[in-house]
């Protein structure tokens, strides 16, 4: 089974042009990516209520990118979790690199 979140982490890293890390015993992120720092999950499925957010989201976001937030009640908004297709994330993370260069 370990070889399935091994492969997501190999798999995100090449996606995002970053390095896997591995398990190497410290607190270092899963990937890095640049300016960012990946930290990859896998599950056998995804809550069926966030799939149909994001399904909800990419419904109505037209020629814009979709993205979900999640907040928890009674904390800070700073906090709140954005998610975003990897797909959408690539565009974004390409276009940043553009603009910089």
């Amino acid at each position: 089974m370990s070889k399935t979140w091994k492969e997501h982490e190999r798999r995100t890293a090449r996606r995002l042009s970053g390095v896997r890390n591995g398990n190497r015993g410290t607190a270092t992120s899963d990937v890095d990516a640049g300016p960012f720092a990946v930290e990859c999950k896998s599950r056998k499925e995804l809550p069926a209520w966030l799939l149909d957010a994001m399904a909800q989201a990419r419904r109505n976001a037209g020629d814009r990118v979709p993205i979900v937030v999640l907040h928890q009640v009674g904390q800070n908004s700073d906090n709140d979790l954005v998610v975003v297709r990897m797909v959408d994330f690539q565009s974004i993370a390409a276009n940043r690199q553009e603009t910089s260069s």
